[in-house]
């Protein structure tokens, strides 16, 4: 028996060196626990890397707790020279690195270990706990799926300018409607108060036609110019009146050109609806042998409803338009027209609140899904690194880490989609009901509340209208750059 076989320590001098690392090669079997010293009563520092530590004498071993740690060995120079796997102790081509050790810490009751692959850049930590399975499952579930989460996977973030957002926006029909018709009710706001601003201003002695009528030319404005220090007050109610007054008569125009505007980028739909609803009846209902054959299922189902709706709306609102251009000039047909218009519109915005709730129900199902799975694998996760602890495997772990990894961030990228798919739903509920509250004192002919109830209505829809268009074209402008 030699001083290894026998427990007695030997210098570490008279054994061979790692090439690499000082560590002794040895070819013993790998079942053994050797002592390794330099001295009869070693340190913490005289061992060079793992073996078991002496039990000494001292009173405050007595609290101290054995904790056994497997380590992985950086220097593994296949997948096939794991010391864990039978028959690979006789390999001489490996370095033996990992052995069971047993120490003392009087001085802490946890210790931290690390788990290092070395072909990859991720970094585990492992706080061990007292139990029986030597990991807490739920201290370290959310380390984890944070963890697994490699900095080379997060992607660039690129950033595009406000600029050529709204530059894109301008160049679509649908955000030229919505920026048009944010013009058109904010100039509709401002014409409304200023016209109360004026009313409230005029009296039988001070009004715009006085003013219009005694300030015609330019020096008799000069000269109420110069009785500005004699009578302020007048001075500056002057001036306020002609300024509304001026305001209003410039920028109603302005928002009759607007509204006309909108419903050219509107105008031209009808025949193309009309196409698509023929093309769908041609094929679902079938006249043969005297018998007639109709597929219900693809007939009268919600899509169809939806291009009924569309149809009926675009008919009035083309109708509308052609009575500004002088088309049709019966005023009892553009009464109709203009009724039949605003019921349609009422019916159209029922039909779009109900599927934006719909869709908001499916994607908060969905949601809750992917939530249940990331979980349900985050508790795989643990358990296999608990296995990984038993019986270290690198070549085996590794790829189920690096497949853990990409299905991690797979996950995280569904996530963040369907937020994004919820936030749009949530503004087009939010258009949905100020497009009813607007409609609804239309349609039912009730008393406004307040004289700009429909302006503000009108101004929230667009402005929501216009927030989702922003999203979905800065989205897609992002996705054009990561194209490239």
């Amino acid at each position: 028996m030699n001083d290894i076989d026998s427990g007695k320590y030997i210098d570490l001098s008279s054994y061979p060196k790692h090439p690499n690392n000082n560590i002794i090669n040895s070819n013993k079997p790998l079942s053994q626990s050797y002592h390794f010293g330099s001295s009869p009563n070693p340190t913490n520092r005289d061992f060079l890397y793992s073996g078991q530590l002496p039990s000494t004498n001292n009173n405050n071993n007595n609290n101290s707790s054995l904790q056994q740690f497997q380590y992985n060995s950086e220097w593994l120079d296949t997948p096939d020279n794991s010391p864990s796997k039978p028959g690979s102790n006789n390999n001489s081509n490996m370095s033996s690195t990992i052995i069971t050790s047993k120490y003392e810490t009087p001085l802490s009751k946890k210790a931290t270990a690390i788990y290092i692959t070395p072909t990859s850049e991720k970094v585990y930590d492992i706080v061990p706990s007292k139990n029986d399975s030597g990991l807490d499952i739920n201290s370290t579930t959310a380390s984890l799926s944070s963890s697994m989460i490699s900095k080379r996977d997060i992607p660039t973030t690129i950033k595009i300018s406000n600029w050529d957002i709204f530059w894109a926006m301008l160049n679509d029909i649908v955000g030229k409607d919505k920026m048009a018709k944010i013009g058109q009710y904010t100039l509709r706001l401002l014409i409304y108060y200023a016209g109360q601003v004026q009313t409230k201003l005029s009296d039988d002695v001070i009004n715009i036609n006085i003013i219009n009528s005694r300030y015609n030319d330019s020096s008799k404005k000069l000269e109420l110019l110069k009785n500005f220090s004699k009578h302020p007050a007048d001075f500056i109610k002057i001036l306020v009146i002609f300024v509304s007054s001026t305001f209003k008569l410039r920028f109603q125009g302005m928002v009759n050109g607007l509204s006309t505007y909108r419903q050219f980028l509107r105008f031209g739909k009808t025949p193309f609806r009309i196409h698509d609803l023929a093309i769908k009846f041609n094929k679902n209902i079938n006249y043969k042998e005297n018998q007639l054959n109709v597929n219900y299922s693809g007939l009268f189902n919600r899509k169809t409803l939806g291009q009924l709706l569309s149809l009926y709306y675009g008919i009035n609102d083309e109708s509308l338009l052609l009575f500004k251009l002088k088309f049709f000039s019966n005023p009892t047909f553009k009464s109709i027209v203009a009724r039949h218009e605003s019921f349609a519109w009422y019916s159209e915005t029922w039909f779009a609140m109900y599927n934006a709730i719909e869709k908001l129900s499916k994607l908060n199902q969905q949601e809750m899904d992917i939530k249940i799975q990331i979980q349900v694998r985050n508790k795989a996760k643990i358990l296999s690194r608990q296995l990984l602890l038993n019986n270290n495997n690198n070549s085996n772990n590794k790829t189920a880490f690096d497949m853990s990894n990409s299905s991690n961030n797979d996950d995280l990228k569904l996530l963040n989609e369907i937020q994004f798919k919820k936030n749009n739903v949530y503004l087009d509920i939010y258009k949905n009901l100020s497009d009813l509250i607007f409609n609804s004192y239309t349609v039912f002919k009730m008393k406004l509340p307040f004289d700009t109830i429909q302006i503000w209505m009108g101004i929230s829809a667009s402005v929501l209208s216009t927030i989702k268009l922003y999203r979905e074209t800065k989205k897609k402008l992002i996705e054009k750059e990561l194209n490239k």
